[in-house]
């Protein structure tokens, strides 16, 4: 098992880090088997540890999890009798494989296995991207590839100096690289302004942090409670906001509409309407189907030579989990998040956890807006996070302590 942990691991989740932005790279990496291969191995390599080794002493922190497991289970066997054709099938282990993302924290509460993991893909994946993938992967989408840089770059004032210099340069990559490439560039400021909270730390009380915990919890349910009633839309004014304020600057119109455009609001119309229509509000309509689409439906239903007008997975988190798993899994998902930011927050020692909690809850409001459900080193670097938040390894550590094991984390150079 040492060796698994050590080498097979990491191995795997570099590989998943190529597959993570084969979508988006001029030169395919391989086929949709070998992808499933990897990923299903890394789920059996995580099961075979929390069987043998996956001990901890706050065992009822888990429970949420546990019964979250529990409900996904039901919904694959649901899906199993469900699926009708080759491509509901398909659908069923991609969709499967996603949701199983939650299983990183059994594996990932442990302070030397995420060392070796991050070490691994520093040594290697960084490589990788400054002699291949930066020419080959669309400009918009490095941060599906650089996940664990978005996630160490919040601790950039703790780093030697080389790697400081090395996170500037990627995180600067990814603010200018393409200006209409919304998520990239809010992923780069928060990881900065995670930096900068930090750094100002002593001017930063707790009790700040928690007010901004609770409020970035609150503040989708208000919104969706708003844009549900018919009050206010985020989306469509916050569109017309931009549409605006970008039409003096010198854009193209390209890059304008991609700044401007409200692309989530129909999302959320065609989620909701279609599980009041085929009533499957409360338990979902498994990892298997997807959404009925206006928008995207015929044309999926024609690309697939299929007869049903559904949109598998959308841009957006939690809607996705609410289609697959319904209310009941979407509720559970979410309080997962909650679950390790609190923890994270209240129950640390170190300045580090409690920004991890923030940075948890940020994912919790940014999953209402995109977080896209993949099983991608992105979410990967996500749930690593989570998975800090419920350890009490991680928690117990106190400041210096979390410095030394993130600078042991990347490797010498």
């Amino acid at each position: 098992m040492k060796l698994t942990i050590k080498f097979i691991l990491p191995f795997l989740i570099l590989l998943n880090s190529l597959f993570s932005i084969d979508y988006w790279s001029t030169i395919p990496l391989g086929n949709t088997t070998l992808k499933w291969i990897i990923n299903f191995s890394i789920i059996i390599i995580i099961l075979i540890f929390k069987n043998k080794f996956f001990r901890p002493s706050n065992k009822k922190d888990y429970i949420i999890i546990s019964i979250y497991f529990i409900w996904l289970i039901i919904g694959i066997i649901r899906g199993m009798f469900i699926a009708e054709n080759y491509w509901e099938w398909k659908q069923l282990i991609d969709g499967s494989f996603i949701l199983s993302l939650p299983v990183f924290v059994y594996i990932f509460n442990q302070p030397k296995v995420l060392q070796l993991v991050l070490k691994f893909w520093f040594r290697y994946a960084l490589l990788l991207f400054i002699i291949w993938i930066f020419w080959t992967i669309s400009e918009d989408a490095y941060h599906f590839y650089l996940g664990p840089v978005l996630a160490i770059a919040c601790f950039f004032p703790i780093l030697d100096k080389k790697w400081k210099i090395i996170f500037m340069v990627l995180i600067i990559l990814m603010i200018i690289s393409d200006f209409g490439a919304r998520s990239q560039i809010i992923k780069a400021v928060v990881a900065i302004l995670m930096s900068l909270a930090y750094f100002f730390g002593k001017y930063l009380s707790v009790k700040i942090l928690k007010i901004t915990h609770w409020f970035l919890y609150l503040l989708p349910i208000v919104l969706i409670g708003l844009g549900l009633s018919g009050v206010f839309n985020i989306f469509e004014d916050f569109s017309a906001i931009a549409e605006q304020s970008i039409s003096s600057k010198k854009l193209s119109e390209k890059k304008s509409l991609e700044v401007s455009t409200d692309t989530r609001t129909f999302i959320y119309v065609e989620v909701i309407e279609s599980a009041i229509k085929n009533n499957y509000v409360v338990f979902g309509r498994t990892p298997a189907r997807g959404n009925d689409s206006v928008y995207f439906g015929e044309a999926i239903a024609e690309d697939l030579k299929i007869n049903k007008f559904e949109r598998h997975n959308n841009e957006v988190c939690f809607p996705n989990v609410f289609t697959w798993l319904g209310i009941i899994g979407m509720l559970l998902y979410c309080f997962i998040y909650l679950k390790s930011s609190y923890l994270a927050l209240y129950q640390s020692n170190s300045i580090f956890l409690k920004l991890i909690g923030v940075f948890i809850s940020f994912h919790f409001l940014y999953g209402w807006i995109e977080d896209i459900n993949r099983f991608d080193i992105a979410n990967i670097s996500l749930w690593m996070f989570i998975a800090m938040g419920f350890s009490e390894q991680f928690r117990k550590m106190n400041n210096q302590e979390f410095i030394g094991w993130i600078k042991s984390s990347l490797p010498k150079i």
